[in-house]
């Protein structure tokens, strides 16, 4: 029987990170793993995972980037007829209970087309870092999306209807494709986080590039503009922080999210 959620990972050469996400994945739930290889060298090979979940590999023959990655994976999941598909990023744990939870929650409320949760974050050694905190309740979540995502990308789990309804990931929104993706099913359903913990997220203790930095603070003000509320202080918020964020130096930020460790979201 196939299984009702699809899971989808866009790696690009990360083979360990990779096997990790597999090797500890939850086994309440039956998942059928979607894993795209964009365009890795030497190509992946990864591992089965536990069972009952089966693997599947897509390859981009050259390296694409994340949103082709994601696109040639939902459009693979939607040709099946999968009823949900949940994230994850190679390097990152869901934990114990996560699909279950969402997959309760989905089929419980069919008002709702979108389930993220809370995460915690930890160093490549395994340590914690910190711990961030995501709206719960639709209304919350629909007045912080004025200000910043409202969902971590990793931890979401979608019923695909709705992305038949509303499109895939756009490219027109380089490093903030997610976002604009979660504003569109917004608009036309509810949403929610789980108030549990469901992903552990692996630090890049690179971080993200000055010019990778730039262009996500870019697209999230042209995400903020497209829907900008007068009427709502968090609109203005999220202009004026974004707008701080794009003229300070990358190492203040850095800064300032190490004297910030449970609002990092903000930033």
């Amino acid at each position: 029987m196939t299984p009702k959620v699809a899971l989808l990972i866009p790696v690009h050469n990360d083979r360990e990170g990779l096997a990790k996400s597999l090797r500890n994945l939850p086994q309440e739930v039956p998942l059928d793993v979607v894993v795209v290889d964009d365009g890795s060298r030497p190509p992946l090979s990864p591992p089965e995972p536990p069972p009952p979940h089966r693997l599947f590999l897509l390859r981009l023959e050259e390296n694409r980037g994340i949103t082709q990655a994601l696109n040639r994976g939902l459009a693979w999941i939607l040709e099946r007829g999968y009823p949900y598909v949940a994230r994850l990023d190679a390097g990152d744990t869901a934990l114990p209970g996560r699909f279950l939870a969402q997959l309760r929650f989905l089929e419980s409320h069919p008002e709702y087309a979108l389930v993220g949760g809370q995460a915690r974050f930890v160093d490549p050694e395994g340590r914690e870092t910190h711990r961030e905190g995501f709206p719960t309740e639709d209304g919350e979540i629909r007045r912080v999306m004025h200000a910043r995502n409202p969902f971590l990308h990793p931890a979401v789990m979608v019923r695909t209807a709705a992305l038949r309804e509303v499109g895939l990931y756009s490219e027109r929104y380089p490093a903030a494709e997610d976002f604009e993706l979660f504003w569109r099913i917004a608009r036309r359903h509810r949403v929610a986080n789980l108030e549990a913990e469901v992903v552990e997220v692996l630090v890049n203790p690179k971080g993200i590039s000055g010019r990778r930095r730039r262009r996500q603070i870019l697209t999230r003000l042209r995400i903020l503009l497209e829907n900008f509320d007068p009427w709502l202080k968090e609109s203005w918020l999220g202009l004026a922080k974004n707008l701080v964020l794009l003229l300070a130096p990358t190492p203040w930020v850095q800064a300032l999210k190490g004297r910030m460790p449970g609002r990092r979201g903000w930033l």
